[in-house]
């Protein structure tokens, strides 16, 4: 856990004190409904949506078609970000996505468990475990910078993974 690099005149202090602890950022990602998935287009323009996801074991979990524009861009290109916000806490993740071929059961239990409270009642979405059988997409992150704007710039946190 460290300081980001930050224009001076953003104010981001030199010390440790106030920063976010991994428990609590770890936390929204967890609980996060909405994510903001960014890949890279050939012509190197980014490429923005909207996903589901569930991040478990520092590693976020998502699906989709393997035709869908932003997994074609995966399978091309596997740097992405990703970045999710709930309430004045906001979270931007950075690293590399795949497609996996299977999920272990017990990943993809934890996986449809959180899917299953996130878009369960709202959108009557309840994957099963065994859908994680035939894969779906990963990312594992390399960066994530976090902080909360009714702290900033104090709340500014950034992991190194």
């Amino acid at each position: 856990m460290t300081r980001p690099r930050m224009p001076t005149g953003y104010g981001v202090p030199k010390t440790e004190r106030g920063m976010l602890p991994w428990a609590a950022t770890r936390k929204m990602l967890e609980s996060a409904r909405s994510y903001w998935l960014v890949t890279i287009d050939p012509d190197g323009k980014p490429h923005l949506v909207g996903q589901w996801g569930a991040w478990i074991g520092d590693r976020w979990y998502f699906e989709g078609g393997e035709d869908t524009k932003w997994a074609r861009n995966v399978a091309r290109d596997a740097r992405i970000a990703m970045g999710a916000e709930s309430g004045t806490s906001a979270v931007m993740v950075e690293g590399r996505a795949s497609r996996v071929p299977s999920v272990d059961r017990p990943t993809a239990e934890r996986i449809t468990k959180q899917y299953g409270a996130k878009y369960g009642r709202t959108y009557k979405y309840r994957p099963k475990p065994e859908q994680w059988d035939k894969g779906g997409y990963v990312l594992t992150p390399t960066k994530v910078l976090a902080w909360d704007v009714r702290g900033f710039p104090r709340t500014v946190t950034r992991y190194l993974f």
